[in-house]
């Protein structure tokens, strides 16, 4: 069976099987003939395959009247800055997250900067069904330029954005495992734009993964074991496209990534109390937080378009997911694993606390994350009978999968 996930964000599947050149050709011209033509920033994590998805991005959209500005590889949420502030059409980054090596993925990118939205991703994929492509003639063919500079105005906007002065004194010594993705070439641009000591790991971006790039406990051995020997204050993990974040601890412990959303909203709740959006698959320490700042909490389904839809939606100050990914609309729209660390680092530096001190003023709840084969065909099916299975209890929420709350879990 041929693994291929196409959602409203974009197109995923297994290079060599599902997700062939010709698919992504064909997802490419739609989204140029989505955006009518104009420029069109690419970009891509470090993925073996990614320059082959890439060459036939570039002629799609340069043969649907796109110019093409060439990020090479960028984190994602670069890119999406860089959408927003280039006032582009709209972006597409060729990576595959946390999925492991054998997957790729065109994610688009509208002109706001942000993931599509649900009518905007159902456009795109009329398109690409209905196979109807802007074709553009010899003389308005689209152009094709190099776009990486983009990445500067990034660094020198988040440089701003946060309390560099008071990062900088605290003189944090940080360990940062990138996995060798699109985070690995700009550790340092980082390090030099906040003024904290790097010791990277995992920073050769050779095309293949040292291991699974989700940012979890299990993953994190590398980064605890080079903490207890350098005495950093803190650890962090990245995806290959740098949109979620976990930490490890001064301590070496390896935090939950269900950690990484509480631990940012109770610091930015404090400063700009207002709205929280989060996934219904998110732990409920989310909930005291933003209970604890008197502010409300919004419920959105799985996935990083529907966060950020319901952040603006709401005109909420935060939204996040358990998996690491954080949104701070003051700064920009999107997950950034890049703004998480400083976020993170701003607080150790303002409070002048440890990582464990900070977390150990978070709730604690025991969270089981298990995945189970489910053949595409059954799906429905046992969903269903999840759902008669915890019938009467009331608290069921069925507007994305199950999910049943009691008074204790």
């Amino acid at each position: 069976m041929k693994l291929l996930k196409i959602g409203i964000s974009g197109v995923r599947g297994i290079v060599g099987d599902s997700m062939t050149p010709k698919l992504a050709m064909d997802f490419a011209s739609a989204f140029g003939t989505f955006v009518h033509g104009g420029p069109v920033l690419l970009g891509r994590d470090t993925r073996i395959s990614g320059p082959m998805y890439e060459a036939a991005c570039r002629a799609a959209l340069a043969a649907a009247g796109c110019d093409v500005r060439l990020m090479g590889v960028c984190p994602t949420p670069v890119l999406q800055w860089a959408v927003r502030r280039g006032r582009a059409k709209g972006g597409i980054s060729i990576t595959a997250g946390h999925n492991d090596i054998r997957w790729n993925a065109l994610t688009f990118i509208n002109r706001e900067g942000t993931y599509l939205n649900p009518f905007q991703g159902a456009e795109v994929l009329d398109l690409f069904h209905l196979g109807r492509f802007r074709k553009a003639g010899v003389d308005r063919l689209g152009t094709v330029s190099d776009g990486a500079a983009a990445a500067d105005a990034y660094f020198l906007a988040l440089s701003r954005f946060l309390d560099v002065p008071a990062i900088s004194a605290a003189k944090l010594k940080v360990v940062i495992d990138a996995c060798g993705g699109a985070g690995a070439p700009v550790l340092g641009r980082l390090a030099g734009a906040l003024g904290f000591e790097l010791v990277p790991v995992n920073d050769r971006p050779n095309g293949f993964f040292p291991h699974d790039p989700e940012p979890r406990p299990r993953n994190a051995q590398q980064v605890v074991s080079v903490l207890e020997v350098v005495g950093a204050d803190a650890g962090f993990l990245l995806n290959s496209d740098v949109s979620r974040v976990s930490i490890v601890s001064e301590t070496g412990e390896s935090l939950s990534e269900e950690y990484t959303f509480p631990l940012v909203a109770d610091a930015w709740l404090e400063r700009r109390p207002g709205p929280v959006v989060t996934n219904l698959a998110t732990s409920r320490m989310i909930e005291d937080v933003a209970r604890g700042r008197g502010c409300p909490i919004v419920r959105a389904k799985v996935g990083q378009s529907y966060a950020v839809h319901a952040l603006l939606q709401e005109e909420a100050v935060i939204a996040g997911e358990g998996s690491g990914g954080i949104a701070v609309p003051a700064f920009h729209p999107a997950f950034d694993g890049l703004l998480t660390i400083g976020l993170v680092l701003e607080t150790i530096a303002r409070r002048k606390k440890s990582v464990s001190e900070l977390v150990g003023g978070l709730p604690r709840y025991h969270n089981v994350k298990e995945k189970l084969p489910c053949p595409p065909a059954k799906v429905h099916s046992v969903v269903s009978e999840v759902r008669r299975l915890f019938q009467r209890r009331r608290a069921i929420d069925a507007s994305d999968g199950i999910r049943v709350d009691d008074e204790h879990g």
